[in-house]
């Protein structure tokens, strides 16, 4: 059984997924930006972890989630009912690239299926969860332009190496990266990560960096004040 995952103001239970809490939704979660917004959609939800932090940047914020495995659904549920969060929150059992979704949103968050290549002693379910075509990943992207809101943002992870692929298919639906975040690994190893924000109107694109361990392996400064809010526990630098 796996063991539940606590922040400073809910608690993850992990049970049912393959995939648990891990370092790219703190990142996202923690990065993510907004002016109040009012409706927000989690795609691809897991365990609910981005949705409730999201909740807790946010506290005045009504937050869909749509999740297609069975097990993350019911821990999510879980997760929900019992956050403080719980009348701001709701949950879906679907895929989204069919769900027919009532409204559009003016913040969007995804941890989506991005590498393109599956390795044969990957396991079913985690190749699933990780997984997806070029075709798969362009859905995605035009997707999330049917379900942005006109003045609305999405923010989404994924590795650098997609960095590419991604920018030409925000092009070709009419979207605009407004902010690229480089996560590196350590300074030795950068360029494991890109966080973006996406929107539809054109603004001056903004670059910045973050290094999340130095190189005797201690969480780094930077990294531990982005997140200090989240964990329940202060890291050790």
């Amino acid at each position: 059984m796996a063991q539940d995952f606590h922040f400073k103001h809910f608690t993850i239970s992990q049970n049912r997924t393959a995939l648990k809490v891990g370092t790219d939704s703190m990142l996202l979660g923690a990065l993510v930006n907004a002016k109040s917004p009012k409706f927000a959609l989690d795609l691809g939800a897991g365990t609910g972890v981005l949705s409730l932090m999201l909740c807790q940047k946010f506290p005045s914020l009504q937050v869909d989630a749509i999740e297609i495995d069975a097990g993350a659904y019911l821990d999510c549920l879980m997760n929900f009912e019992e956050s403080r969060w719980s009348d701001q929150l709701n949950v879906m059992q679907g895929d989204y690239f069919n769900h027919r979704f009532s409204k559009s949103y003016d913040l969007i968050v995804s941890n989506p299926p991005f590498y393109l290549e599956k390795t044969a002693d990957m396991k079913r379910i985690n190749a699933l969860a990780k997984h997806t075509s070029k075709e798969g990943f362009y859905t995605i992207i035009f997707r999330i332009k049917s379900l942005l809101a006109k003045n609305g943002s999405c923010w989404m992870i994924l590795p650098y190496t997609q960095l590419d692929l991604l920018t030409g298919y925000v092009n070709q639906v009419s979207l605009f990266i407004n902010r690229i975040v480089f996560i590196d690994a350590k300074k030795s190893k950068p360029n494991s990560r890109v966080i973006i924000e996406i929107s539809n109107s054109f603004a001056q694109m903004k670059t910045s960096r973050l290094i999340i361990r130095n190189e005797d392996n201690s969480y780094s400064d930077s990294y531990i004040n982005l997140t200090k809010e989240f964990h329940s526990k202060e890291l050790k630098k």
